[in-house]
């Protein structure tokens, strides 16, 4: 029950759209991981007055903002929700949930989002971990293992053709 609550609320916190995404509501700071393609946005999030921080993984050398969402969707089957992008509007976010991602019975959140625009063009995730606890923190035991396994899923996904209409 506990756990049920804990991803109620932090998918209500994010899932909250905001007119004002593109009128800095959203302060990022960037840091560089290990592969020049990939990096973490600390994202810190205004939401009725509540500041809202959570990481996520940015990758940047993609094909579609969706691409995120093609890999989730090929390893992983259709979403359980969908909610409005949180850097684009015509991009919704999908959310998996209860996801066992290794051999141990630790089970994830994953959020799959992305933007194209003239500025940015990148595809991103959010992982939560089942107590709730931003998996991309950088003090978060399986962060390292998390951007190395999201790395080699989207490398070998790429080469995989999908109807991104089914995505949408």
């Amino acid at each position: 029950m506990r756990q049920t609550l804990i991803l109620l609320f932090i998918f209500s916190l994010i899932s909250c759209s905001s007119s004002k995404v593109n009128n800095k509501e959203i302060n990022e700071i960037i840091v560089k991981t290990n592969f020049n393609d990939l990096k973490i946005a600390k994202i810190s999030r205004v939401i009725n007055s509540d500041t809202i921080n959570f990481n996520e993984l940015r990758f940047h050398n993609i094909d579609s903002a969706l691409d995120t969402m093609k890999s989730m969707f090929l390893d992983f089957g259709s979403w359980n929700n969908k909610a409005n992008g949180l850097h684009q509007k015509n991009i919704q976010r999908k959310v998996w949930e209860n996801i066992k991602l290794f051999e141990n019975d630790e089970r994830f959140t994953i959020i799959a989002d992305g933007t194209e625009t003239v500025n940015e063009y990148y595809a991103c995730l959010i992982v939560f971990d089942s107590q709730g606890k931003d998996c991309f923190d950088e003090n978060h035991p399986l962060k390292n293992k998390l951007i190395n396994y999201f790395h080699e899923r989207m490398k070998e996904n790429r080469k995989k053709e999908i109807n991104y209409l089914d995505l949408r």
